[in-house]
């Protein structure tokens, strides 16, 4: 037994000793000179980007064919980039959103450069300056669709207004596409890339919005880190009814259709249904940040060989970021009853809104709920469904080519693939191109990501100057 003893706290002893040395010498990237860039333009900029914010573009709706606020953006957008619409080939769909095609020298290597031009809505009164007003403050341009993703939109148009006028030709084709309907999940980004298969296109690579040059964007981690989304969750709606024979609620009975619907919640919240695993997608995000953490985030991370299992159990009962990264996600988001205070319903349902993981699909997650509604009997049905988008290939050329010219704008950056959490339209370029990939080159701090559909949106000036020069060096790099 003693012997065991030994040989046990011998194991212990050599563990901690391969563990604390490695977590020692695991070193960040050299962080290299930051490009120059010229923030004189910043004036211009904010002028013309202020144009943009100003046009109410509020998502299009086919029922309501509200088009006119896009037609007056794209109005004056060719106001705003006068040479790229008179060198570039323009090709307009259904609900007003449009692909631009600047010919190069070859068609070999397509580069599609993509955002939506379409905003969710705001709230005057919640707004400290007018949410359409794109009012300049210090050096910040506050409004809706400063972040999401009118930014992005402006900054590659700008970038090839100036590459045109300086004489440049690109070495490949180079394609600018933006939806209306994005944010509805609409099919304008559909009809493009319809339109692109039908002229044989192939991209070899496309960006979109997504992950962004957060910092704070794990904890411990100093630098910031310049993620790029090469998958995005699944989305499902459930609705879970309650039936009844109603009646007054002078008299209730037990089991009401909203307390069976309570129970069933409170069942999902207090007892965690879907399964929990690290894929590698997310096991190479934590892989990257380790060398930059520090204390014991730097001692697990950066053992991940041994300490995986445990992270993966305690990191979604600690953040919700964590869990969503994890695991199949559910949010209950509506709930509808009787019509009237006094009457007890004969129907009730609740809207359970899912993000599926690659490790549980939709029908996985939807019969994980269906056995818990069971129980309590109700009746589940799917809503409205998408399942996860085809995983981007890390290896690919065009992925190296972005996270090359990432490095080089942001050299401070840590460069990262992640899993995206929301959806956006390049799941759609996903049938035509294995490096559909969604980064947008902005600076912005955890705080400011928060103002993405919120209140006060916002954007600092300088870091349309570095998406400028970014989308710049991305053209001319694509050789």
């Amino acid at each position: 037994m003693e012997y065991v003893l030994y040989g046990l706290g011998g194991l212990i002893f050599i563990i901690l000793t391969v563990t604390i040395v490695r977590m020692i010498i695991l070193k960040p990237e050299p962080i290299t000179s930051a490009k120059e860039l010229d923030y004189s333009k910043k004036n211009e900029y904010q002028t013309k980007f202020k144009e943009m914010i100003k046009i109410k573009t509020i998502s299009y709706d086919e029922t309501l064919d509200n088009k006119q606020s896009f037609i007056e953006l794209k109005n004056k957008m060719r106001e705003l980039f006068p040479k790229v619409f008179e060198t570039m080939e323009v090709q307009d769909f259904k609900g007003e959103s449009l692909i631009l095609k600047w010919v190069g020298k070859s068609n070999k290597k397509p580069l599609v450069l993509m955002s939506h031009i379409d905003v969710v809505p705001a709230v005057d009164t919640n707004w400290t300056y007018p949410p359409f007003s794109g009012e300049i403050v210090g050096d910040e341009i506050f409004g809706r669709g400063t972040l999401d993703t009118k930014s992005t939109v402006f900054s590659f148009y700008q970038a090839c207004e100036e590459l045109i006028d300086s004489g440049f030709i690109p070495e490949n084709d180079v394609y600018l596409a933006s939806s209306t309907d994005e944010e509805t999940s609409g099919f304008g980004a559909s009809l493009t890339v319809e339109w692109l298969k039908k002229k044989g296109v192939r991209p070899f690579l496309v960006v979109d919005e997504g992950g962004t040059v957060l910092s704070d964007a794990l904890p411990s981690v100093e630098r910031p880190m310049a993620v790029i989304g090469i998958l995005e969750k699944g989305y499902v709606d459930i609705k879970i009814t309650a039936k009844s024979r109603g009646g007054h609620s002078s008299t209730p009975p037990k089991n009401t259709p909203l307390a069976r619907l309570a129970a069933f919640i409170n069942d999902i919240e207090n007892h965690f249904p879907f399964k929990t695993k690290m894929i590698e997608e997310v096991e190479m995000l934590f892989k990257t940040a380790a060398p930059s953490m520090k204390g014991i985030y730097k001692y697990l991370f950066g053992n991940l060989w041994l300490y995986k299992g445990l992270i993966t159990k305690l990191l979604p009962k600690l953040s919700p970021f964590g869990r969503a990264l994890l695991s199949t996600t559910i949010a209950f988001t509506m709930i509808k009853g009787s019509d009237a205070e006094n009457v007890i319903p004969a129907e009730a349902y609740v809207i359970a809104n899912l993000r599926t993981h690659p490790i549980q699909n939709v029908e996985e997650s939807f019969k994980v709920i269906e056995k818990i509604a069971k129980k309590y009997d109700l009746k589940a049905e799917i809503v409205s469904s998408r399942e996860t988008s085809k995983i981007s290939d890390i290896n690919s050329d065009g992925y190296k080519l972005l996270e090359t010219t990432i490095k080089t704008n942001f050299p401070d950056a840590i460069v990262s693939p992640y899993v995206m959490l929301g959806g956006t339209d390049c799941r759609f370029y996903s049938d035509i191109s294995n490096a559909a990939l969604r980064f947008s080159p902005i600076r912005m701090t955890n705080e400011e990501l928060k103002k993405m559909h919120g209140d006060d949106e916002s954007i600092r000036l300088d870091a349309l100057v570095e998406a400028v020069s970014f989308y710049q060096d991305l053209i001319q790099n694509n050789q």
